[in-house]
């Protein structure tokens, strides 16, 4: 479906937004700073739809949980293992004490490598060690709780319903997790984002049916998220909402608003289904890998900065529009350039899978490599 493939784009370019305003030097000062800030603030949400979405139009008619399981750690958990090594190892340098460990071992000399790899297995659990990365230890449960789901496609609409009411109840009262250093973060992401994974999974199932009756109501859907979007700004709120998983702070109208912004994307973009672009879809395929990378992108601007004490506090607007394309620009050149190097091996290190290329002998696969050349 085309128009999922330009929803996957436009979702990793408002995920590298959000990420990117403060490398820009962007202060939230004026009502309309705060209030595009609260627009785009819970971006990764279409990418938990757009997985429910795809996990019932890809993998649910053949569904083999062994065979899923392995597929998504090839696609997520080795990507990820490969890509924490550094930053996991200049945090066990610079902030060893950052996880206290003392209730198993105490800290010295005798004791650093066990420490360190304590530290290392709670870095690995909870993504803590660079920012984005926690989603995918979340992701990975998710992936371990798939037969759930399939179990949810086989119910009738009115307990799919039911269902994701209550978890979205939840969402509401939950919220995210409070800090990056919650080490269980990745369970209480699971009980945040499964509403609208559910969600996703019901618009796929029903999607002729919610084409046919939303057809042309877009503005409707879109002046729902700004309603809210306007309330959160004039209550003075900004950004996401956050508490530990016991403590009510309140309801969050993040979750409830990318309820109406993901059915507004999906009915807006499949005005443009017929419409084929190779920069979208070069973005697309490399959404996943994109994530991935522009945080170490986003790590090496905010160090040139630093050291060379530059600023965009003059230009700043025009300065984050610039790096939103230079870092989607650079983590894309990146995936494409390293699969041209190794074809076989992009997908296990960094997560881009653009092509298949299963057996590199084989004539099939010559062609498809070096015919670029």
């Amino acid at each position: 479906m085309n128009s999922i493939n330009h929803y996957r784009a436009l979702s990793i370019v408002m995920i590298v937004a959000i990420h990117a305003y403060s490398a820009a030097d962007l202060v939230l000062d004026s009502y309309t700073s705060r209030f595009l800030f609260n627009l785009v603030s819970g971006a990764t949400l279409n990418f938990i739809f757009i997985s429910g979405f795809l996990f019932y139009l890809v993998f649910y008619e053949k569904f083999e949980f062994f065979k899923f399981v392995k597929g998504r750690i090839d696609r997520y958990l080795k990507p990820y293992l490969f890509l924490s090594i550094l930053p996991i190892a200049i945090s066990l340098l610079t902030m060893p004490m950052y996880w206290d460990n003392s209730i198993i071992i105490d800290f010295n000399k005798d004791t650093i490598g066990t420490w360190h790899f304590i530290s290392t297995l709670k870095y690995l659990v909870s993504g803590a060690h660079i920012t984005a990365y926690w989603y995918i230890p979340f992701i990975m449960l998710m992936v371990l709780l798939s037969p759930l789901f399939v179990a949810f496609v086989k119910l009738n609409i009115t307990k799919q319903l039911i269902i994701f009411g209550i978890f979205l109840t939840v969402s509401m009262l939950i919220h995210r997790p409070f800090e990056r250093v919650e080490l269980f973060q990745a369970v209480h992401s699971v009980f945040y984002f499964t509403s609208i994974y559910l969600m996703g999974i019901i618009c796929a199932i029903h999607r002729t049916k919610i084409y046919e009756v939303l057809h042309k109501k877009e503005l409707y859907l879109l002046s729902i998220v700004l309603l809210i979007v306007i309330w959160q700004t004039n209550q003075g709120h900004l950004g996401l909402y956050k508490t530990e998983f016991f403590v009510y702070n309140g309801i969050d109208l993040v979750v409830i608003k990318m309820v109406f912004f993901c059915l507004f994307f999906m009915i807006w973009l499949h005005r443009f289904e017929h419409v084929k672009s190779y920069v979208i879809s070069t973005i697309a395929a490399a959404s996943f890998t994109i994530y991935f990378l522009h945080v170490y992108f986003l790590k090496g601007i905010n160090i040139v900065k630093d050291y060379f004490n530059l600023s965009f506090e003059n230009y700043p607007f025009i300065a984050y529009i610039l790096l939103v394309m230079t870092i989607i620009f650079l983590s894309t050149i990146t995936a494409r350039l390293l699969y041209r190097l190794i074809p076989n091996y992009t997908r296990i290190l960094i997560g881009y899978n653009k092509r298949a290329a299963k057996n590199p002998k084989s004539k099939w696969t010559r062609k498809l490599i070096f015919s670029r050349k």
